[in-house]
């Protein structure tokens, strides 16, 4: 496996290097301005794409599923910045994952736990080389100053091997799994919410039996639909999402509203 990502890291740097970036630094702000000119000052071809910089301050795992249900919709090679960082500044480590298709920098503190999850085939390195960061590093700014420059000079072309050390004991959160309480039913959670209110939970249709009805608060939810035109105003369904997971939404209405819903509250699938 070494040996194909080996291959694997050979770039076309005829063509500019795609560098995208999600972070929870917000638009008002300096802060994502400087990390695109740090990105530019190293390589000025570099084309840059922001997935997001909304994320929930310091929400690692928001982060990280953001970043999972949409990096596979950029092309091969594209350089990932992901910066959730709330350990900036202190013993925590900045790495580079890099994958047959992909690279990704990001500090280590679990973010690409997916990454680690649901890819067969990675190596880690661990960012120590000057030589990559810029000439002075903040201690509080470590995506302009580290993370930024690494991504820009792998964009012109250096090795992953060139960064820093290959590591092993990176930070891993176990993927958060539907548990089956009994034959005919699963304890599962919500793991994200969007913007309009929509509740993803962390089951996938593996997961799920063929007929099944959700249960929230004491709520049942039995309609499983196809699209969200097909529900009646405010009236609360589950569908399968862009990303793969069971949500529950409620057409032209915030479902978080109407449950009262957040991140990591308990629900329950019952087998009909």
């Amino acid at each position: 496996m070494k040996d194909e990502l080996t291959k694997s890291s050979k770039r076309n740097t005829q063509n500019p290097q795609i560098i995208a970036l999600l972070t929870d630094f917000g638009t008002k702000d300096y802060f994502v301005g400087a990390l695109k000119g740090a990105i530019l000052r190293v390589n000025k071809t570099a084309q840059i794409i922001d997935i997001t910089h909304e994320i929930a301050p310091q929400n690692i795992k928001s982060a990280g599923f953001t970043l999972r249900a949409c990096y596979k919709d950029f092309p091969a090679k594209t350089i990932f910045v992901a910066v959730v960082d709330p350990g900036v500044g202190s013993k925590r480590r900045a790495i580079l994952v890099e994958t047959k298709d992909y690279y990704f920098v990001a500090p280590d503190n679990g973010l690409l736990s997916f990454i680690f999850s649901e890819t067969k085939g990675f190596r880690v390195f661990e960012l120590t080389n000057k030589k990559f960061f810029a000439e002075n590093v903040s201690a509080t700014f470590h995506g302009r100053d580290l993370f930024a420059p690494v991504a820009a000079h792998l964009s012109n072309g250096i090795e992953p091997t060139e960064c820093g050390r290959e590591i092993s004991d990176f930070v891993f959160f176990e993927d958060n799994k539907p548990r089956k309480i009994n034959k005919s039913e699963i304890e599962a959670e919500i793991i994200e919410i969007d913007r309009f209110g929509n509740l993803i939970t962390n089951l996938q249709s593996a997961d799920l039996p063929a007929r099944f009805v959700l249960e929230i608060g004491g709520k049942p939810i039995e309609k499983l639909q196809t699209y969200f035109a097909e529900a009646e105003k405010s009236e609360i369904f589950m569908i399968f999402g862009s990303a793969g997971f069971l949500e529950i939404v409620a057409f032209e209405d915030s479902a978080a509203n109407l449950l009262r819903a957040e991140i990591g509250r308990k629900i329950t699938v019952k087998s009909r």
